[in-house]
């Protein structure tokens, strides 16, 4: 599945029933949520109560990146966490939808109301969501091509090379030896993706 399917999905959420599922996509090692789904397991299912009685109490990290379609307004957020960790993150499910190798849906609950009492609707969701994914700060995929002392080959690049978001100066940039094994793990998982959707 596409990163652009996933997102077509996570789009889909008008109709209540829609609201409380967290659809969880297989990267590797990894389980990965976005956007909608990456808002109700950071924030509604691994809620502070939920956190603070784990071992080391650390939110799950989130990334926003720039979606490469020519629009700079464009982002998606994300979050990710290994395959056996379910059970920490989201403790609290109710009912599973969907569950296959690279794709489960479950439901949580949610709260029935705002903190103001109003009784909660899609455009309250849709602003508490859109809110939260503007507070978090845009990574790069990609970034400046490196100086290289290699001969430049004269045919043309591979597809990957010349992809949007640079994955080749991704590669070359990420600081491999200054991050922990599963961040290093959660990368190669987000290189996966961007690589099968160009495929």
């Amino acid at each position: 599945m596409t990163l652009t399917d996933i997102l077509e999905i996570e789009k889909d959420r008008k109709e209540e029933k829609n609201w409380d599922i967290i659809h969880l996509f297989k990267t590797g090692g990894f389980w990965s949520a976005y956007e909608w789904s990456a808002w109700l397991v950071a924030v509604v299912a691994f809620n502070d109560e939920v956190r603070m009685q784990t071992k080391d109490r650390k939110p799950l990290t989130v990334s926003r990146y720039a979606i490469s379609n020519g629009n700079d307004n464009d982002t998606f957020c994300k979050v990710g966490f290994p395959l056996k960790s379910i059970e920490k993150f989201i403790p609290n499910r109710t009912e599973c939808l969907v569950n296959d190798a690279k794709h489960i849906a479950i439901r949580i609950p949610i709260p029935p109301a705002t903190p103001d009492g109003e009784p909660i609707s899609y455009d309250y969701l849709c602003t508490t969501i859109n809110d939260w994914r503007n507070s978090q700060q845009i990574k790069e995929r990609g970034g400046k091509k490196n100086k290289t002392t290699a001969p430049v080959s004269q045919q043309s690049p591979h597809p990957i090379a010349q992809a949007p978001g640079g994955i080749i100066s991704k590669i070359l940039a990420y600081p491999l030896d200054q991050r922990t094994a599963a961040e290093n793990m959660q990368f190669i998982s987000e290189l996966k993706l961007q690589i099968t959707s160009i495929l």
